[in-house]
């Protein structure tokens, strides 16, 4: 009874379609990250491999669609040819799978070059198992994930700031007053539905803005795009004053359906 039910589950596991693929050129290394990831995603199968080119030469048949991509680097920095070739492909060859690399180095430059080359997450093996776990289900689920004293440490503090820098730091942003207001909810992680909720908008709109934002701060994504502005405004910065026009509509002064 126990064995066929065993038997029942190995057989419903190995039917899984694969979702996670781990690439880690170490085979130790690479058992070890495929048990941790094994145990966090048990209802997903998983394909470990040592390179990028290797993944991808496997059947589609056997994968299937890709929703997590897990890269371990090392102590390789971002600006390793191999690891801008390997972040590269994926992005190229598996546009919709979300990109997580795995480092030994913890430091702001890697995680900003991280983030340029478009990956959803970036975990220092620096950080304890359970985090390295929450984070890849926060990026599984759509999310994305840097270390948080990385994220603190691009704010500008005010003292290392000449006083005119700060007074004219958004408008060296080049972004209009729209812009920087979804950036402050940008910053704070808040997604398109909230944003619009937020500024009395639709959601089709705040999408442009962030599109306009993106190409304007030259950021891969949105969570690139708050990092950037972190580091440029300071966490402390306060909100743009909109001007009447383009300020939201309280409808509880209003005699009807705010118009958009």
């Amino acid at each position: 009874m126990l064995d066929g039910s065993l038997a029942s589950d190995e057989d419903a596991v190995s039917q899984l379609p694969i979702s996670i693929a781990l690439i880690d050129p170490k085979p130790l290394t690479r058992q070890s990250m495929q048990d941790v990831l094994t145990e966090a995603f048990p209802e997903s199968a998983l394909v470990a491999v040592s390179t990028c080119e290797e993944l991808l030469e496997i059947d589609e048949r056997q994968i299937g669609k890709l929703n997590l991509v897990v890269i371990y680097i090392r102590n390789e920095g971002l600006t390793n040819t191999w690891v801008q070739s390997a972040l590269e492909l994926l992005r190229v060859r598996l546009p919709e799978a979300s990109t997580v690399v795995f480092s030994d180095r913890d430091n702001l430059d890697e995680v900003n070059r991280a983030l340029t080359h478009g990956v959803r997450g970036y975990i220092p093996t620096s950080v304890e198992w359970e985090i390295a776990v929450a984070a890849l289900r926060l990026i599984n689920a759509g999310g994305t994930f840097v270390p948080a004293d990385a994220l603190r440490s691009t704010a500008a503090k005010p003292d290392d700031q000449p006083e005119g820098e700060r007074q004219g730091r958004s408008d060296g942003l080049d972004l209009t007053p729209r812009e920087l207001s979804v950036i402050d909810l940008l910053r704070e992680g808040k997604p398109n539905k909230v944003i619009a909720a937020r500024l009395e908008m639709q959601e089709n709109t705040v999408m442009v803005h962030v599109r306009n934002i993106l190409k304007k701060l030259n950021a891969a994504n949105r969570t690139h795009a708050a990092f950037v502005a972190n580091r440029l405004l300071g966490h402390d910065a306060e909100p743009v004053a909109l001007p009447n026009s383009l300020r939201p509509i309280d409808p509880a002064q209003s005699p009807g359906p705010p118009k958009r």
